[in-house]
């Protein structure tokens, strides 16, 4: 994502493969949106294929490697310190072997993207516009499967054939109910559409990306898909009228105002016609929905933990120890839970008594029970000197953090592609020392 350079993507002087392991980085992504089938390997609530490759190109290409561990080395450094505070909570709670190893492999995964970007994007200097093309045609091909398993539904065109194909192959099924493309489940539609295709155009300003983008959103929306994507579209759209109106032009400030106007009318709109969304306006978080209800209680019983463990809220619980924390606060979280006249389904008794691999649906209540505030606060204070050592604040970096912070609130894998797109990205808008069209 060449953010400091004014040539365009597709700069002929750019190869679409330099070598034959570039052949992993678009098989890469070919599988970005394939996160949730049987094909996958199994980490905190998806199982993607896409990491796998890009951890694969990075090793393939480890003399490239070097130079990017170099560039990024507070990043590569940070797991080291995430085992050093871990030994805490495991020399004085217990230590998961399988939910330790997930929580870290998700990590390196995140860095292995990271990676792939550089070696592919920097130092190969492959081409960016062969890239978008393969990642557009490929979430194509997820939303036209979405539209197969809607046509496909019972109550439309009763294709059982397809409904028991898609069955057989997704690691969760939704599909009887509602479309749920490839990814794990329909709420991750927001994170693939606004936390890797939204900020790839505003990097490359590609105009295919900003014909699949809304068209994804709303077919999703039109197919009832789920209540997570009217939410995040919603959020998106505001925020993405923040970083592309000039206020300084009055009839762009009346159009925004305009935008705004019809959000707010759209977001009234949809709390009345969606069913989900009218009964969580009528019936709040807590009791409006059984789903959402599960998902805030899976949240709120490790945060409780955090209230009555004031060391554990500061050095974690240690990777892999998030059940032990939910346990903990279970009691407390569910009293509370119950005076607020929250619904309680299996999904919520059965926390009573955790698995080891218990997940939080929430990267802030994962992290931060798994490595404590402290580690999270180094996290953010890197991310925002990471900015400031390439000189990358500007209005697009702002709102790309904010969208980030919100995508992040229900979304808890370590290893997606949202948070190591934007520490590139950054990092490669002042290679040139030049300023692109998004900054201005």
């Amino acid at each position: 994502m060449e953010t400091g350079s004014r040539s365009r993507p597709g700069d002929p002087s750019r190869p679409i493969i330099a070598d034959l392991s570039d052949g992993l980085l678009y098989l890469a992504l070919v599988t970005l949106p394939i996160d949730g089938t049987f094909a996958g390997i199994q980490l905190p609530y998806w199982t993607p294929i896409a990491p796998w490759f890009f951890l694969a190109y990075a090793l393939v290409n480890w003399r490239y490697l070097r130079l990017t561990v170099r560039r990024f080395l507070p990043f590569f450094l940070f797991p080291l310190l995430l085992a050093l505070t871990s030994v805490y909570g495991w020399q004085t709670i217990a230590v998961h072997p399988t939910a330790l190893i997930k929580s870290f492999l998700s990590i390196v995964l995140a860095l292995a993207c990271l990676s792939s970007l550089d070696i592919a994007f920097r130092q190969k200097r492959l081409s960016w516009k062969s890239a978008v093309t393969v990642l557009v045609t490929t979430y194509w091909v997820a939303f036209a499967t979405g539209i197969l398993q809607y046509l496909a539904q019972g109550n439309h065109l009763n294709w059982y054939p397809v409904r028991a194909y898609f069955i057989d192959i997704l690691y969760r099924r939704y599909i009887w109910v509602r479309p749920q493309f490839l990814f794990a489940e329909p709420s991750y539609i927001g994170m693939h559409l606004f936390g890797v295709l939204l900020p790839c155009y505003w990097v490359t300003r590609d105009r295919r990306l900003a014909v699949l983008v809304p068209v994804f959103a709303v077919g999703a929306i039109a197919m009832g898909s789920g209540t997570r994507i009217i939410i995040d579209s919603v959020v998106a759209l505001f925020l993405w009228l923040i970083a592309s109106v000039n206020f300084r032009n009055r009839k762009a400030t009346w159009g925004f105002i305009g935008g705004m106007a019809v959000i707010g009318v759209g977001s009234v709109g949809a709390m009345f016609l969606n069913p989900r969304l009218n009964s969580l306006l009528t019936h709040g978080l807590l009791a409006g929905d059984g789903s959402m209800s599960a998902r805030i209680f899976h949240a709120l019983a490790p945060m409780w933990s955090w209230l009555h463990y004031p060391s554990r809220f500061l050095f974690g619980w240690g990777a892999g120890n998030i059940a032990n924390a939910v346990k903990a606060g279970y009691a407390g979280a569910r009293r509370w839970y119950d005076a607020h006249g929250g619904v309680v389904g299996w999904e919520i008794r059965s926390l009573a008594n955790p698995p080891a691999d218990t997940f939080t649906m929430s990267l802030y209540s994962s992290f931060i029970t798994e490595f404590g505030i402290l580690m999270f606060a180094v996290f953010l204070l890197m991310t925002l000197i990471h900015v400031t050592r390439y000189h990358a604040w500007n209005r697009v970096t702002i709102v790309w953090l904010v969208l980030l912070a919100y995508l992040y609130i229900q979304f808890e894998s370590y290893a997606f592609y949202a948070i190591p797109l934007f520490i590139w990205a950054v990092s490669n808008q002042h290679e040139r020392g030049k300023t692109n069209e998004i900054t201005k």
